[in-house]
């Protein structure tokens, strides 16, 4: 409920850590899900929160009460002295809480009536309404947690199946932001090296640094950055699910087969052929595991403009995504068992899982390495299910406790410190100067940093937490 246990941590790769300590105003909002409930948790943090607060206990409990305690309180409205609930309290000392500012958190009744009148009050006696991921925005600028961990902390507070939670955790906890901070400081230690013969070239010991020790360490980076780029098809999985195509003809059951997985009507079913014009997606959990299924446009020579673009963005979905079902019936023609034929190798047969709907209409020979199907009697749906589990799993057990890539962002940046490694290299086997070599591993470093906020970051922070619930 609460992510005051992190207060301890100080990762100092914030603004905070080069002596720029934010002090933001006071802000107050409601930290767990709105709507009826036994306890409602109502946080606030900002500079002079510990003296704002109050007035809303007349009887003088915070005056009397030590940091980092439970208490006990009537909190009440400072203009018509009404009490409005009894509550439990607990106060954090700036830079010892999770922002790194002084901090409060309300365990009060999770009545809505209470939980916005509770608001109301604060609202209109010094505090503001939060904004979103403002908290763990200020937790970043104040250097209490690294850029990464506070991505992490949202997927974590998002997280509905183990995947996303190991995807999450890894963030949250900064053993990602360990490693990508161990591999900044090889390259800084290279750096010295080099520092050491262009400043001092004349001096007979920095002659003894060989450009082979500075590659060999620059090679181990390198070595670290493309495992962790190898890593990223899994951990994408882990995080953002398996995106699986369902691809076929017009009427071979796309759509009904994603009401059925899904559980409820999401695509339109007729007997009109090409009634999916446009692909649809949706997130889906099964059997613990989140999938990402995509209904698609059927696949045929389409005259009318609208439906040919679906039946080219289908395609193009079928090659990005990293499980394919090839739906066939009993009536498909040759012809069009020949095409999804020839789509499976060209989307690669490793991906891909034939499929032959309405089986209760008949199992002829040619489909005999193909999954029987019925949804409308219930056949079948075990086996696919298990083939979807056994193909997330396949991802993720690739992921062992060495970090991995899960975030588009990340994988930039580390594809952009590769890049610039690569130029050292054939740099250095050209011959060029000092100089030179040493602006490549700069460029590699500052490219690390920005995955941690430690440079350049003024415009990811309204990306990374726009998305984040108000209270967190």
């Amino acid at each position: 409920m609460s992510m005051n246990n992190l207060e301890s941590q100080n990762v100092n790769h914030g603004p905070a850590s080069a002596g720029l300590s934010f002090r933001g105003e006071p802000i107050a909002a409601l930290a767990t899900a709105p709507g009826a409930a036994a306890i409602a948790i109502i946080r606030m943090s900002g500079d002079g929160v510990l003296e704002l607060i109050k007035p809303f206990f007349p009887k003088g409990q915070m005056n009397r009460h030590k940091a980092r305690v439970m208490g006990l309180g009537q909190f009440s409205d400072p203009s018509t002295h009404q009490m409005i609930d009894e509550l439990m309290f607990v106060c954090f000392h700036g830079p010892h809480s999770f922002t790194g500012e002084d901090s409060i958190e309300l365990f009060c009744h999770g009545g809505p009536y209470i939980v916005n009148r509770i608001l109301q009050c604060l609202w209109m006696h010094g505090f503001r309404p939060a904004q979103p991921g403002e908290f763990t925005k200020r937790a970043y600028l104040n250097g209490k947690l690294d850029l990464s961990a506070a991505e992490g902390i949202k997927q974590l507070v998002e997280a509905s199946t183990h995947q996303q939670w190991m995807a999450a955790r890894q963030l949250a906890t900064g053993r990602f932001a360990q490693k990508i901070e161990e591999l900044r400081s090889v390259l800084i230690e290279a750096m010295a090296y080099l520092a050491a013969r262009i400043d001092f070239p004349d001096e007979g010991d920095t002659q003894d640094v060989d450009l082979a020790l500075v590659r060999s360490k620059v090679l181990r980076v390198f070595k670290s950055l493309e495992s962790l780029e190898r890593s990223y098809a899994s951990g994408r999985v882990a995080a953002q699910g398996l995106m699986v195509a369902i691809i076929g003809q017009p009427n071979m059951g796309k759509s009904t087969l994603m009401n059925t997985l899904l559980g409820h009507e999401r695509a339109i079913v007729t007997e009109i052929a090409g009634t999916t014009r446009d692909y649809l997606e949706e997130p889906c959990r099964i059997k613990g595991r989140l999938i990402r299924l995509i209904d698609t446009a059927g696949i045929r020579d389409a005259s009318d403009r609208v439906e040919k673009l679906g039946v080219e963005r289908s395609l193009t979905i079928a090659q990005e995504a990293d499980f394919v079902l090839l739906l066939m019936s009993p009536e498909s023609s040759s012809s069009e068992r020949a095409e999804i034929g020839a789509l499976a190798q060209q989307i690669g047969l490793d991906k891909c899982l034939k499929i032959l709907t309405k089986s209760d209409l008949g199992r002829p020979e040619w489909a005999c390495d193909c999954l029987p199907l019925s949804c409308s009697k219930g056949e079948g749906l075990e086996a696919l299910e298990d083939a979807l589990v056994v193909r997330v799993d396949g991802f993720i057990g690739q992921l062992d406790e060495e970090p991995f890539l899960s975030s588009s962002r990340h994988l930039a940046a580390i594809q952009m410190a590769r890049q610039d490694l690569e130029a050292f290299f054939e740099a250095e086997t050209a011959g060029h100067y000092d100089e030179l070599l040493a602006f490549e591993l700069q460029n590699a470093a500052r490219a690390l940093s920005g995955i941690l906020g430690g440079v350049d970051v003024e415009d990811i922070l309204d990306k990374v937490f726009r998305d984040f619930c108000v209270g967190k």
